[in-house]
């Protein structure tokens, strides 16, 4: 699902702040300044809109990167993160087909 939700991103001894543009339950793409090595484990902190939550994810692999880009497989959730990750993107697809 294409999104344009702030993130920070770390891992590797940094921190990249970035926007996360495209969104599933599995993982994310983000544009960031910053890049991480494919293969690297980092923490993602996703700062939805609408006065919801930030979503942590306490584990993700970098898969790919391509200029200010790089994609993230999600590996590991914090607390009700992946509910909390669920639900925004079943609302969010339930409002984009009415």
């Amino acid at each position: 699902m294409s999104v344009d939700y702030p993130a920070v991103v770390t891992g590797e001894g940094s921190i990249a702040q970035g926007i996360v543009m495209n969104l599933t339950i599995a993982g994310c793409e983000v544009e960031s300044p910053s890049q991480f090595p494919i293969g690297a484990h980092v923490s993602l902190r996703l700062d939805p809109p609408s006065a919801r939550p930030p979503i942590s994810i306490a584990l993700a692999i970098v898969r790919w990167q391509e200029h200010d880009r790089f994609g993230l497989e999600f590996v590991r959730f914090e607390g009700d993160a992946k509910e909390q990750l669920e639900d925004m993107l079943n609302q969010r697809e339930s409002s984009s087909t009415d």
